[in-house]
């Protein structure tokens, strides 16, 4: 989607949302709905199904990571810096902006907290929890994912053996530490480490690498997509990416009942919105995602 000087444009890690009025736009809404622009996918809500479609957003409904809070802090910040136009329009938006905030923590207080882990980058911290270091070998883009969990509860070091991946992670996150890879003791200041394999190497490559360092590993998390079928063998306990993915799995079963129960207040927090009168020269507006 191009910018649009009379709209507003929301980005998460996800998505590009802009808040379009339909008199002003009519022609780009047109084209999107024709998927007649030159890149991506556009999704247009309209009404009642845009308000709806903010709300699932913000509540964390359509993220990987079931009820997250990061988006709702994201969105949070958009607002507190987004240049609404001086008209009529502008201060529909801020009014619309505020009234989904609301009705956003509304569904969150009553369905969405504490629904513990929904993701396996929520699951590594939780198995590395009370461990002072965790050694992950990689800095690829699953390190990446899992990193910001670790981040602020446990010393994060990371083993590189492409530079290139290594620097552009440490300008995203400059408190890990980065070390290159080598069969050489990397020299550790606690006893006890957790290790998160997260590099497509062999088993007898890690094996090797663990014998070799001076630091006593209490557990291994294995995310290498073959783990099953080369399997690491350590005098540790060795958890692989599919008993993560099961555990996810559980979670998401059993959460069923709250998600259905936020989806349904949204519904009904949408129709009140609805029915509540206000000055609105554009009608209801439309976002395109």
């Amino acid at each position: 989607m191009p910018a649009v000087l009379s709209g507003l444009e929301w980005q998460t890690c996800l998505r590009r949302i802009q808040f379009l009025n339909q008199v002003e736009n009519s022609a780009l809404i047109e084209a999107a709905e024709r998927n007649a622009l030159v890149t991506g996918s556009v999704e247009v809500y309209r009404g009642r199904d845009a308000y709806e479609f903010l709300l699932e957003v913000i509540c964390g409904l359509n993220s990987p990571l079931l009820g997250e809070t990061a988006v709702m802090g994201q969105f949070r910040e958009f607002c507190a810096h987004a240049k609404f136009p001086n008209t009529s329009w502008g201060w529909f938006l801020r009014q619309l902006t505020a009234n989904v905030l609301v009705d956003a923590k509304r569904v969150r207080h009553g369905h969405l907290q504490g629904i513990g882990s929904q993701s396996y980058g929520s699951l590594v911290r939780q198995h590395a929890k009370g461990m002072p270091t965790v050694a992950v070998l990689g800095t690829g883009k699953l390190a990446r994912e899992i990193l910001p969990w670790l981040i602020g509860k446990t010393t994060a070091r990371l083993f590189y053996r492409n530079w290139q991946h290594a620097r552009d992670l440490l300008k995203e996150y400059p408190e890990v530490q980065l070390d290159q890879y080598s069969a050489d003791d990397a020299g550790w200041e606690h006893e006890e480490t957790g290790l998160v394999i997260a590099a497509p190497m062999k088993a007898a490559e890690v094996e090797s690498w663990v014998r070799s360092q001076s630091s006593t590993f209490s557990k291994c998390l294995d995310l290498r997509g073959d783990a099953e079928t080369d399997p690491v063998s350590l005098p540790i306990p060795v958890i692989k990416l599919s008993e993560l993915f099961d555990a996810l799995r559980t979670e998401r079963q059993r959460l069923e009942g709250r998600v259905e129960a936020a989806r349904a207040e949204i519904k009904q927090l949408v129709q009140r919105q609805s029915h509540q009168a206000q000055f609105r020269p554009f009608g209801w507006e439309d976002l395109c995602a």
